[in-house]
């Protein structure tokens, strides 16, 4: 079994996804133009399944 962690921006936003102690990542909103226009990234968690993330969110100009 894997658990999966997806996060989905909506609009004109960006989020920065802490998972842990891995490098940040960057998940652009649905928006016109975006380089990810699902607005969607998934995470997977290793085995036991746990983990801690820190989400923060920016207004894309």
């Amino acid at each position: 079994m894997t658990t999966t962690v997806k996060v989905h921006v909506n609009g004109r936003y960006r989020a920065t996804v802490k998972q842990d102690d891995r490098e940040p990542v960057i998940v652009e909103g649905n928006y016109e133009g975006s380089p990810n226009p699902s607005g969607e990234r998934s995470f997977h968690l290793p085995h036991p399944a746990s983990g801690k993330f820190e989400i923060s969110e920016e207004p894309v100009s």
